[in-house]
């Protein structure tokens, strides 16, 4: 999903060749630069500084009538707030980037939608969106695998588990030979938690570890913990005595990463494993 900022940064970079360009005006200049500097803050992970660029960027681009800018600003400014937990926010936003958008950034404007309304529970909208989304994608396009990751969650929401082991797997042949390190752990994430929705714990484990492995090497903390839980999950439907010491390490993380969601996460999944062994007694 990182993709087009991946690619503002590159087109913005490409400008600095030996080939002179001409001037630029100042307030097109200016507005590229407040675009450029949100993808790069965005890309090390701070996303409150890259929302407010990205917002500054909105609002320049629309001085001078540069819809297309506006918009593509828009959905940037979106995915930052997303980033931030604020999936309100970020549908808020979306609900003006359409104006100016091109079939692409229409296609990625709705599969940020579907996340967001994913991410409150919205499983009905989010499905209809994702539905959309999926007639702008008919064949193949260069979003298809995280059209199918999305899918995947859909599924999982609507206790298709079935479905969505078919989706992830079909992201993971996508992204095969390609540099999309993140998307493909969030595929073997959603691999792992399928399987142990269809109650194959067994299978779930291995997937789950490839999730972490990746995760680990990307440094992203908030996936890592994630992570360390479904790991958890799995080992308590295994049976297995380490269940605990996962737990634990989803917690060490979350408290060191200030990710205080996680952190209650885990830690009541620490109290529930004790109230079984109580239990079980």
């Amino acid at each position: 999903m990182r993709a087009s900022l991946l690619l503002l940064a590159a087109l913005i970079l490409a400008g600095c060749g030996s080939t002179p360009q001409p001037p630029q005006p100042q307030r097109l200049r200016a507005a590229l630069e407040a675009e450029s500097e949100g993808a790069k803050r965005y890309g090390r992970g701070d996303y409150a500084f890259a929302a407010r660029r990205f917002d500054e960027a909105v609002r320049l681009y629309a001085a001078i009538d540069d819809s297309a800018g506006a918009a593509r600003s828009r959905l940037h400014l979106a995915r930052s707030e997303l980033a931030l937990g604020r999936a309100e926010a970020a549908l808020l936003v979306l609900a003006t980037a359409a104006a100016g958008a091109d079939a692409d950034l229409a296609l990625d404007i709705l599969l940020l939608k579907a996340q967001a309304q994913l991410a409150l529970a919205r499983d009905a909208e989010a499905q209809q969106s994702l539905a959309a989304a999926a007639g702008l994608c008919a064949g193949s396009c260069a979003q298809a695998a995280s059209l199918h990751l999305l899918l995947a969650r859909a599924a999982l929401a609507a206790r298709d588990a079935a479905g969505a082991l078919a989706h992830a797997e079909t992201a993971l042949k996508l992204l095969q030979g390609k540099d999309q390190a993140h998307e493909t752990g969030n595929a073997w994430r959603l691999v792992a938690a399928a399987r142990l929705a269809a109650g194959d714990a067994a299978d779930a484990l291995p997937a789950a570890q490839a999730a972490l492995d990746i995760d680990r090497r990307l440094a992203l903390p908030e996936k890592i913990a994630g992570d360390w839980l479904l790991i958890g999950d799995i080992r308590r439907k295994l049976g297995a005595g380490d269940t605990a010491a996962a737990y634990q390490r989803a917690l060490a993380v979350a408290d060191a990463a200030g990710l205080i969601q996680v952190s209650k996460m885990a830690t009541q999944a620490l109290k529930d494993i004790g109230m079984e062994k109580k239990a079980a007694r």
